[in-house]
């Protein structure tokens, strides 16, 4: 009898920690491997998912992509990253709020978790996380009975791996000289 008790206190405790560890936020990239790339000097970012099936309100406050240990702000060899998040006012929760939020990356529409700016010159890849910053309330800000002294955490991290590869373009010198020698192999059938 005694390992019985024993047991369902064991298996009421497991189910109380799932239900506590699914209650919090969960961030998911587009693209969902997180793995982006595009050719140096140019622009590429991420999309996001964020879903909050909690009982309390997540309002978003940044965005970074760190290599390594999350530290603000980050840093890489390979371009700059520039947050969206922190310009918009997103907040997910229950009622009457949205559980979840998505976002497609647009660079002129500024949506998305953020901007990378592919240096110049750059090759190779870094490999990282995507750090969303966020705070909880338990009570959403858009509501009109909202203090600031319903506060149940600030300063919350969300993370996501992701990746940056800078694809080389082709040599202009090879393409010059395909085009010479496609200019002269017509010009000689004529």
């Amino acid at each position: 009898m005694k390992t019985f008790r024993a047991l369902l206190i064991i298996i009421v405790c497991v189910f109380a920690l799932c239900n506590v560890a699914q209650a919090g936020p969960v961030l998911a990239l587009d693209p969902l491997n997180g793995a982006i790339s595009g050719t140096p000097g140019t622009t590429v970012g991420w999309g996001f998912t964020l879903t909050n099936l909690g009982t309390d309100f997540a309002v978003l406050t940044g965005s970074d992509f760190c290599v390594g240990v999350p530290s603000s702000p980050c840093s890489n060899t390979l371009g700059t990253y520039t947050d969206f998040i922190a310009l918009q006012f997103i907040v997910v929760g229950p009622s009457p709020e949205s559980t979840s939020v998505t976002q497609a990356f647009n660079n002129n529409l500024q949506t998305g978790t953020g901007s990378f700016l592919i240096k110049p010159g750059a090759t190779g890849s870094v490999l990282g996380d995507v750090v969303l910053t966020y705070d909880l309330y338990s009570v959403s800000p858009n509501d009109p009975s909202f203090l600031p002294t319903d506060i149940v955490s600030l300063g919350n991290l969300l993370t996501a791996p992701a990746s940056v590869t800078a694809v080389p373009e082709p040599g202009s010198l090879l393409l010059l000289a395909s085009g010479l020698a496609g200019c002269f192999l017509t010009k000689k059938k004529r």
